[in-house]
């Protein structure tokens, strides 16, 4: 299973004949291990890797927002959310437990004049955004992506699991230590 899902973090579309040929086992194998990891809800579905820049979206911000106490009373945790989630140019939003702030913000944009008339025009439309204190914008451009991806971290827990012996149940990590302490 780790070595079937570490070949599809390689690539998403590879066949089961393919991860078959490289793990020398059958492709029903292989199928069912996906089907398990897919049923399971460890791998959620395949997504193709696009270049921002070759979209034509060149600008991205990094903001911290801090939600005022009126926007849970009149929208609801997720309500607010929600709208959060329909915005075009959020690409992932963070909720984090601090005080003085409330969620972090990944924005992308086609330029700066649009990321500019996005936080001076566009957001005073939206009927949340008189909810929303932005605390800190750190903007940059798509020439300053040096990395995109979760897959080494991915890869890294994979090869982890079942390592630390301190999340193993207690049954088994009882024969563990009965085993080191023979072996003493």
């Amino acid at each position: 299973e780790k070595k079937t899902l570490k070949l599809l973090l390689k690539n998403g579309r590879a066949t089961d004949t393919e991860i078959a040929e490289k793990l020398r086992i059958t492709k029903q194998a292989v199928g069912k291990i996906r089907k398990k990891l897919e049923d399971g809800g460890v791998i959620k579905g395949y997504k193709p890797e696009i270049d921002f820049g070759k979209l034509g979206i060149n600008t991205f911000a990094i903001a911290i927002l801090k939600f005022q106490t009126k926007a849970w009373e009149d929208f609801g945790e997720i309500g607010i959310e929600d709208e959060l989630r329909k915005t075009p140019q959020i690409i992932s939003v963070y909720r984090i437990p601090e005080g003085s702030s409330t969620h972090i913000v990944l924005y992308g944009f086609e330029s700066f004049s649009e990321l500019d008339r996005y936080f001076h025009v566009m957001r005073s439309v939206k009927s949340y955004n008189q909810y929303i204190e932005t605390q800190k914008i750190y903007t940059f451009s798509n020439h300053s992506l040096i990395k995109n991806s979760p897959s080494n971290l991915f890869v890294k827990a994979i090869d982890n699991m079942g390592k630390d012996k301190s999340l193993l149940p207690l049954s088994l990590r009882e024969i563990d230590i009965f085993k080191n302490n023979l072996n003493k």
